[in-house]
């Protein structure tokens, strides 16, 4: 038997029917990732304390057995939806609400702004945080199928953050639709935990580590110049885990591999509060439900379930200095908002991943120090899990601590 190298193997990933219920067979998709840790199965040491005579020590024992597991990624389309609705323990929505004029009549646009003639936009479905676009608007095709950040919205008007061709006359012939589908933190009663079974196979060997009961319990979202998004993912099991044998691997029967390429940091933007940001220099933002294996005295090596938390959100950005409004945003503890809008490098309309956060203030605003060297002052800012909260803002808005949106139907 020859040696396994390091680049040839993959892991793959299939959600469970339940606890207790390993998947296997077809339905898996692959795990598409740069590195990470990947699965670990560990075993605790429990030493004897017996006091030898001819002072050497009794050979101790296996106490419980432990799984866990990372992996690093670049952010495609339809790569990582699973485990983005995972660990929110929501369910994605329907794809692509559409808004005609059956629900309308008609529609102008302003500079930032979309009219409608009747109907209101909070009461057929549009929130802030969501993306929309315009299809079909006949005399401004200009802002046919931009992809369109939900800013504002009222009982008439939906506020965008994009600009739009002003039309003042009513259009009767296009369409309004929240593209894609939206995942959002569920209301009480409604948390759906997943169970998965990880394998990870090795073509040279032939063999599979394989861990099932395993909960997807954190996400990472990564920017920085010159660079790709990058997701980070964690997940935590019960200690089920098996080495299977050459013949018995792989477990899943030709796992599927998204499509997607992956999302490149320039085409993103980043707004916060009312202002998109052009002078970031790094950002990243973690969701974490904080899953736990508790020890159990149990003639089991393995923890009866994985055990959640409450969701927390914590974000970092470090950005060009040019004023102090941020730090008076500090001082003030002013409520401020966060969408990311990641595009993929295509003519309209671009298929794209969305992030939103509605609710949080700031934690700490520091300078750098100054520096007889060239180049500009920054300042890093941080928002603490504490400082980020459920959106309560009431009609418009989803109250949720995260929304997700993603271009892609299934």
């Amino acid at each position: 038997m020859g040696y396994q190298e390091q680049w040839n193997g993959y892991a793959a990933f299939k959600v469970q029917s339940g606890l207790g219920v390993p998947a296997s067979g077809s339905g898996a998709k692959v795990i598409r990732q740069t590195g990470g840790q990947g699965i670990r199965m560990t075993k605790a040491s429990i030493g004897s304390k017996e006091i030898r005579r001819d002072g050497m020590s009794t050979r101790g024992r296996h106490g419980l057995q432990k799984t866990a597991g990372s992996y690093s990624h670049e952010l495609s389309i339809g790569g990582f939806d699973d485990m983005m609705e995972a660990v929110m323990r929501g369910t994605w929505s329907a794809a692509n609400l559409q808004l005609t004029q059956a629900n309308f009549t008609s529609l102008t646009t302003g500079a930032n702004t979309i009219v409608f003639t009747s109907g209101s936009p909070i009461s057929l479905g549009v929130k802030v945080g969501d993306v929309w676009r315009l299809t079909n608007q006949a005399t401004s095709t200009a802002n046919n199928n931009i992809n369109l950040r939900v800013t504002g919205v009222s009982s008439t008007t939906v506020t965008v953050a994009e600009t739009l061709v002003v039309n003042v006359v009513p259009d009767t012939s296009c369409e309004l639709t929240r593209t894609g589908r939206v995942l959002v933190n569920p209301g009480p009663g409604n948390l759906v935990k997943r169970y998965f079974t990880i394998e990870e196979y090795e073509y040279d060997t032939d063999q599979s580590e394989v861990s099932s009961d395993a909960v997807w319990g954190s996400y990472k979202l990564t920017m920085a110049p010159n660079g790709l998004l990058t997701f980070d993912t964690s997940l935590v099991g019960t200690g089920q885990f098996d080495p299977l044998a050459s013949g018995a691997s792989p477990m899943f029967t030709s796992p599927a591999t998204s499509t997607g390429v992956p999302l490149a940091v320039v085409e993103a933007k980043v707004r916060l509060g009312g202002t998109d940001l052009v002078d970031l220099t790094s950002f990243d933002i973690t969701v974490d439900i904080k899953p736990s294996s508790p020890d159990v005295i149990s003639p089991s090596p393995y923890a009866p379930d994985v055990f959640n938390g409450s969701e927390t959100v914590m974000m970092n950005m470090t950005m060009l200095r040019k004023d102090l409004l941020l730090l008076a945003d500090f001082v003030d503890e002013t409520p401020l908002s966060l969408h990311v809008l990641a595009e993929e490098n295509e003519s309209a309309p671009k298929d794209f991943f969305s992030l939103f956060v509605g609710n949080f203030t700031l934690g700490s605003v520091d300078k750098s120090a100054l520096a007889k060297e060239g180049g500009p002052r920054t300042q890093s800012v941080s928002v603490p899990a504490d400082l980020v909260g459920v959106d309560n803002t009431g009609a418009g808005y989803d109250a949720t601590q995260v929304k997700i949106q993603v271009s892609n139907a299934t």
